[in-house]
């Protein structure tokens, strides 16, 4: 069974106009707890986003969306576990196809600079969601607290003058 969205703003692709059409967002205080708990973040104080929807081939199955989110926040520090404040601020851009084919018939050519669609879920799109999925993308994925070298040194850890995990390993090369 399919588990909702903990900030769902569905749209129906219907109802998008043929000139495009902007969604301002903002995430509530319990949306925040439940997206700071998936997202394992101490705190999430703040989630907005500004999005834009439009139809990217004049009125077929493709619906470009680009926004713009904000949001504040407290990771933990990968070494001391100390709360780490953040700022996000991020732009993004999506592609999305009503009818995507399951299977090519004969040779396909991929363009790897191109945006490749990704399917409609079934019932629209949910903004909140992705705006859910860009913050997830944004966040630091090791945040470090300004104690983090000081206390890898204490640990007999690398400090940031080390030159890294390996400096170690080279002082016993006997070259």
């Amino acid at each position: 069974m399919p588990v909702a969205p903990e900030f769902s703003r569905p749209v129906a692709l219907d109802r998008v106009p043929a000139d495009g059409m902007s969604v301002s967002l903002e995430a509530s205080a319990d949306e925040r707890r439940s997206l700071a708990r998936r997202f394992d973040l101490v705190s999430l104080e703040r989630l907005v986003g500004e999005v834009r929807l439009e139809r990217a081939d004049g009125g077929g199955g493709l619906i470009h969306v680009t926004g713009r989110l904000q949001a504040r926040l407290a990771q933990r520090c990968v070494v001391t576990l100390d709360p780490v404040d953040a700022e996000i601020d991020a732009e993004f851009q999506r592609l999305f196809a009503r009818d995507l084919p399951s299977e090519a018939a004969g040779e396909v050519e991929v363009d790897p600079e191109a945006e490749l669609p990704e399917p409609v879920p079934p019932g629209g799109l949910d903004l909140g969601e992705i705006l859910a999925e860009e913050l997830a993308l944004a966040l630091d994925p090791y945040p470090r607290s300004p104690q983090a070298d000081a206390r890898l040194q204490e640990l007999g850890g690398q400090d940031a003058g080390t030159g890294g995990p390996f400096a170690r390993l080279s002082s016993l090369n006997r070259h």
